[in-house]
């Protein structure tokens, strides 16, 4: 499994926005038969910085979503929305839950 994680901050009032479009990308997204789960975070101190996490069944399979035509018109709403962005992909060593749910 990798998960790709994109650190974004979003144009000044346009956070609840962002949050909007990305549920909507992310409903579309969820039907990828090799998505697993994605997730939205933001950052307590600072409202215009998000993280995006997406995991996939591998590396290809994100790849090729990735840089399908699908994915980018799928997502130009959220890049109209943000002013930077920057994507790491990591492959998944080891995941230990905790007893809390």
């Amino acid at each position: 499994m990798v998960r790709a994680t994109l650190t974004i901050t979003v144009k000044e009032g346009r956070e609840a926005d962002f949050e909007r479009a990305w549920r909507d990308v992310a409903e579309v997204v969820r039907r990828n038969p090799d998505n697993i789960r994605q997730v939205l975070l933001r950052d307590s101190a600072d409202s215009r910085s998000f993280v995006v996490m997406s995991d996939w069944v591998d590396r290809e399979a994100f790849t090729r979503f990735e840089r399908s035509p699908e994915q980018d018109e799928l997502t130009a709403p959220l890049r109209d929305l943000r002013e930077s962005g920057s994507m790491t992909v990591h492959e998944l060593v080891a995941e230990i839950e905790g007893g809390a749910r």
